[in-house]
């Protein structure tokens, strides 16, 4: 009698599901993260004495996806992220981050995908194909990490699509600033490389990748020129064996001025994540930054500074 009950109940419930995926190809998923950060902070002024500081910063992030299909292939839905950031200061180096603590809506938009390509309207950021080579897996404070200099700005149209393995991005906003991307991976050898491209208004970025095994290096370098000349160089090695992830870096801004004349901003990174168990990850990194680079710890310019971080994030 029980055997039959339970035969029952599993046909029925397989019958439910069964309707239920029938009626509707709709899903909606939350995914995020939050991250306990503790950052250290050393400067030398001129006098050489040292200025030590710890602060605790809380970084998150709740992402809600809507996607819809039809049995042709069309997809559409939408994209939104509620980001949490808190500190004393402004020591979450993100792009969206803020001095002190906030909760706000941030990249929200909505996307069709078809055959003919896919387009997203909105919030999507711009588009990119350039990687950055620093390939060190968390960073401290003060670290510039660019893959371009020029941003478009939150109203956008976004197009992407895939020709003969070339991977292509453009998106465009309402002022009429345009952004390209393209990209091309490919085993040589046994070595998978990877080239990037990004072409904006008044900027120029390209990268070059190379990974074989768990071994990954490349090198990056952007320009962009508006009424003087900015360009960064970075190139790293990293490694990554089961949970641990490590990586070693350097990064280079020159900053062309007129009057002034050339600025040399250079950071060394060191670091490495061990995931636990899914979805738990330990962090931690060192660098030595130039001061026009990062947060000054005490507000006093100095020579240079060491900032280091420790992390750990839940994400699911």
């Amino acid at each position: 009698m029980k055997t039959a009950s339970l035969l029952s109940l599993t046909a029925l419930t397989t019958l439910g599901l069964s309707l239920a995926g029938a009626a509707s190809a709709q899903y909606l998923t939350l995914s995020g993260f939050v991250e306990f950060e503790a950052h250290y902070g050393e400067n030398y002024d001129l006098e050489d004495a040292a200025v030590r500081e710890l602060d605790f910063a809380v970084d998150g992030r709740l992402n809600f996806d809507y996607a819809n299909a039809t049995k042709s292939g069309l997809e559409w839905g939408a994209h939104l992220e509620l980001d949490l950031q808190g500190s004393d200061g402004n020591i979450i180096q993100e792009p969206d981050a803020v001095d002190g603590s906030a909760v706000y809506f941030n990249d929200g938009y909505v996307f069709v995908n078809s055959a003919l390509g896919n387009v997203k309207m909105g919030d999507t950021g711009d588009a990119a194909e350039t990687k950055n080579h620093l390939h060190v897996p968390i960073l401290p404070l003060g670290a510039l990490e660019r893959t371009h200099f020029s941003v478009l700005e939150a109203e956008q149209v976004f197009y992407a699509n895939a020709f003969l393995g070339v991977d292509f991005e453009a998106s465009v906003d309402d002022d009429s600033n345009w952004s390209l991307g393209v990209s091309y991976e490919q085993p040589v050898g046994g070595i998978l490389v990877h080239l990037g491209l990004t072409a904006q208004d008044e900027s120029l970025a390209g990268s070059i990748g190379a990974s074989v095994g768990g071994l990954s290096t490349g090198v990056t370098y952007a320009m962009e020129e508006v009424g003087a000349t900015s360009e960064y160089v970075a190139a790293g090695l990293g490694y990554e064996v089961g949970p641990l992830n490590l990586g070693i870096g350097t990064e280079t801004e020159i900053r062309h001025a007129i009057v002034s004349g050339e600025t040399y901003i250079t950071n060394i990174f060191a670091g490495m994540t061990y995931e636990m168990a899914d979805g738990l990850t330990f962090g931690a990194a060192i660098g030595s930054l130039d001061n026009d680079s990062a947060w000054n710890w005490n507000g006093v310019n100095t020579s240079r500074e060491l900032n280091g971080i420790a992390s750990v994030t839940v994400a699911f």
